[in-house]
């Protein structure tokens, strides 16, 4: 009997290349789609089948969608809350345009199942902490048009699934750390974590230039976590149609997460050098359904995940 063929998108990103492994370990073929619109080219040597294009061209997603039995839908454009205020129009209608793409072309071409990644960010304005599965469509609209993009495209896979039965699972994860994402020049571009390393292990800052009061509070789970309870059941008929948060529940501020980053001998100091009025917070994951239903729970805590990334950071 063949393998299933699994279209994975946004699979050059950090954490389809920890997913990727695990669908292959569970028996799937492989083939992923990118088109390096974050950081460019990435060289690297891939043991499964890789398509380049562009997922906003329909003509281009009809084509790559034929002889596949199930998408794992990881492709947007991601940036930490500063990129959110500067590329909205992008995000918004780009990331909604290839997401009902690849919807109707997995109709066109009878494929059964849909895996989409969402984000915690569909919680942005919930006054719930922690928060339920079931408050994201209880809540305030999102105020970012990330948030807002990622709340539609899961209102997409639960629409395809009642008018033509589309089976989805969809994936929260909450604030990923990996070793695999770089601080970029501007702050607020990476993700929190990314340019924390940057500013405090690379460019050895102090004052360490934050966004907003830093005490904002996130939950961060370590990547391998969460890749695998995507990868073990995203076409498992247990998950099928249902939704769930993926996240480690330990809450810390960014001034606690920037101190644990931090490698030197004087006192770290802080100074806020941009605000958004749409920066969360506070952010934190019920799991207890991942838990009850999946089995899953986070294998590391904060701690013991940055000390693996800055250990990478500094070993270079």
């Amino acid at each position: 009997m063949s393998k299933q063929r699994i279209l994975v998108t946004g699979s050059e990103g950090s954490l389809m290349q920890y997913v990727i492994p695990v669908l292959q370990e569970e028996g799937y073929h492989i083939i992923g789609v990118d088109n390096f619109a974050r950081y460019g080219e990435i060289e690297r040597e891939r043991n499964y089948d890789f398509i380049r294009g562009d997922l906003t061209d329909k003509n281009f997603v009809d084509e790559i969608m034929q002889n596949i039995d199930g998408v794992v839908q990881a492709a947007a454009l991601i940036y930490g809350v500063g990129g959110f205020n500067k590329y909205p129009a992008d995000i918004l209608s780009k990331d909604i345009v290839l997401h009902q793409n690849i919807l109707w072309a997995m109709l066109k071409n009878d494929v059964k199942r849909i895996a989409y990644i969402s984000s915690s960010m569909v919680y942005e304005r919930s006054e719930h902490h922690p928060c339920k599965e079931e408050d994201a469509f209880e809540a305030i609209i999102p105020s970012t048009d990330y948030g807002l993009s990622k709340l539609t495209g899961e209102r997409l896979c639960i629409a395809f699934s009642k008018q033509f039965g589309l089976d989805y699972t969809i994936w929260r994860p909450f604030n990923i750390i990996t070793p695999h994402e770089e601080g970029e020049g501007e702050q607020g571009i990476s993700h929190v974590f990314a340019d924390f390393v940057k500013n405090l292990i690379i460019d050895k800052k102090n004052p360490l230039p934050i966004i907003g009061d830093g005490e904002q509070i996130r939950c961060f789970t370590w990547i391998e976590d969460v890749a695998n309870v995507i990868g073990k059941y995203s076409f498992n008929e247990i998950s099928k149609n249902e939704t769930y948060n993926i996240g480690n529940p330990e809450p810390i501020s960014m001034k606690e997460l920037a101190k644990l980053i931090y490698q030197g001998t004087d006192e770290l100091k802080f100074i806020t050098t941009k605000s958004f009025s749409d920066d969360v917070k506070i952010r934190i994951p019920d799991i207890s359904k991942a838990e009850k239903e999946l089995n899953f729970s986070p294998t590391k805590k904060v701690e013991e995940s940055v000390k693996i990334c800055v250990q990478s950071v500094l070993g270079k």
